[in-house]
């Protein structure tokens, strides 16, 4: 009897781990090659020098953007995968992982808002601003 439990827990849990894991692949893979393609062409330098001096304020490069791109688009998965082939400090990790955690996959999210009747403008607007105060509490702190 005990076996039988131990080995349907075990079936179960590694189910659910291999199902956690190829949700965030079908996520990660994607925008981490996506990353590693613009950095390839020269498109990733070009995307840089253009959110540079934003991301200065923040204490970033301005290749991060491209991480809180994906993130708030896709889901913060994919901004995680693209923030991997990035070369960034610990400072840095911790405020593109922070920023990442207040906003992220807004158009999924403004969806739901939607569906709940709320201010979709509003909140996408108060999440980004929520986001880029702490990226700037962060950098000022630390």
């Amino acid at each position: 009897m005990e076996r039988e439990k131990l080995a349907h827990s075990l079936t179960a849990g590694l189910k659910n781990a291999f199902s956690v894991l190829w949700l965030l692949a079908k996520v990660m893979v994607p925008a981490t090659l996506a990353v590693t393609f613009l950095d390839r062409t020269g498109w990733l330098t070009r995307l840089a020098q253009a959110f540079a001096p934003a991301m200065a304020w923040l204490g970033l490069p301005g290749e991060a953007a491209i991480a809180l791109v994906a993130g708030n688009l896709s889901s913060m998965y994919a901004g995680v995968g693209a923030m991997a082939v990035l070369e960034l400090s610990a400072k840095q990790r911790l405020i593109l992982a922070a920023m990442l955690m207040l906003s992220h996959s807004l158009p999924q999210e403004g969806a739901i808002v939607a569906q709940a009747g709320g201010e979709v403008a509003t909140v996408i607007a108060a999440r980004l601003l929520t986001a880029g105060a702490v990226g700037l509490a962060l950098n000022l702190l630390f």
